[in-house]
């Protein structure tokens, strides 16, 4: 997969870091960051019944025609991403890592080339792995593209409920 630098709408360059917006790139439909993205993340431990009530929810934002952006990292948000890909509809994957050696899941390759997936980073090519300064960075570049946010879980004292604490207090 080669990755071409992504442009992004006005409304999301005004909620992006200036320095990281122009290090975008991506693979996939990039029409689709023009969307109101709807921000999916969730901690990596999430109990059962917050899944399944999510996933009883992507039929409605299916039929509202909402683009989910996330990193569909944690179980929740890989099962999420199944959800919305089995329906043919569309999603913005953003990366923890860069895109050089990125390959697609057999259940990404129809949606990318069908026009209904965006797979982005703004991490460096040479960085190969996730770590949890990458994951951070991801999900807040999540928060900033959305225009909307789901939050279903987040553990307590995890770096993500740090992360959303540093966002209230910003």
């Amino acid at each position: 997969m080669k990755p071409a630098p992504a442009t992004l709408p006005s409304h999301c360059v005004q909620r992006v870091d200036p320095d990281l917006s122009t290090q975008i790139v991506g693979a996939g439909e990039t029409v689709l960051l023009s969307e109101l993205l709807l921000g999916l993340i969730a901690s990596r431990e999430c109990p059962g019944h917050v899944l399944l009530e999510i996933l009883d929810r992507v039929p409605e934002w299916v039929k509202a025609g909402r683009v989910i952006v996330s990193g569909f990292h944690s179980p929740l948000e890989q099962q999420m991403l199944r959800s919305v890909l089995r329906r043919k509809r569309c999603v913005v994957k953003v990366l923890a890592r860069g895109m050089t050696d990125y390959r697609p899941t057999a259940e990404e390759r129809e949606p990318l080339a069908a026009g209904h997936m965006l797979v982005i980073t703004a991490c460096p090519p040479q960085v190969r792995r996730t770590t949890r300064e990458t994951a951070l960075e991801r999900n807040r570049l999540v928060l900033a593209l959305a225009s909307e946010i789901v939050i279903p879980h987040v553990a307590d004292d995890s770096p993500l409920a740090a992360l959303l604490k540093e966002r209230r207090s910003a």
